[in-house]
């Protein structure tokens, strides 16, 4: 009977003690309510309050003033926690990164294709056969940024993609050609 109790005081005892470590850890963030761009200018409007544990480089619902007025120095999806990392002047693309806008038709790229994405770009044949600059192509990853679908279902839709700067100096002509589709691959594809 004396090892129960010791076993149930033991445990209200861990019990406490978490439950106390959960509670100070608890206290919220700051994440951004919709996509916004490089450099956009964040106001009280693009920021909403968010529970969750609390990260030393997270900024708190209650100092929303530190980053307010500053502006965004890489691209931010909805929901993205918020830190003073990504304040300040605009540092996007890094260095050896390069952004190259798309424009594809449909069945050039998946249909559900969201920011975020990885997408392999591959050559696709000219008319039956491959021009030299597509032959030299090889497939090169990237990773959607930004995807901006047509009004009108016939006109294409402009894909931004974030890759290499090689890749992209690769790419550059069968992308201006028109010639490139894109296939969604695995976030874990290599």
């Amino acid at each position: 009977m004396l090892f129960g109790g010791i076993v149930v005081l033991a445990c209200s005892f861990a019990s406490a003690a978490v439950t106390l470590r959960v509670g100070a850890v608890e206290t919220g963030a700051l994440a951004v309510q919709t996509d916004l761009q490089v450099g956009h200018t964040l106001t009280a409007a693009d920021l909403r309050a968010v529970k969750g544990s609390m990260d030393a480089n997270l900024v708190p619902p209650g100092m929303a003033q530190k980053v307010i007025g500053r502006q965004t120095k890489v691209p931010l999806m909805a929901g993205t926690l918020v830190t003073e990392n990504v304040v300040g002047d605009p540092a996007f693309p890094q260095p050896g990164l390069a952004v190259v806008g798309v424009a594809v038709k449909p069945g050039q790229y998946p249909p559900d294709l969201a920011p975020g994405d990885r997408v392999s770009v591959s050559p696709i044949p000219e008319t039956g056969a491959m021009t030299d600059a597509n032959t030299k192509m090889k497939a090169v990853v990237a990773v959607v940024t930004k995807v901006d679908r047509p009004e009108q279902p016939q006109n294409p839709a402009v894909v931004t993609l974030l890759l290499p700067q090689t890749d992209a100096q690769s790419v550059s002509a069968p992308i201006a050609q028109g010639l490139v589709s894109l296939m969604q691959i695995s976030p874990e594809a290599p």
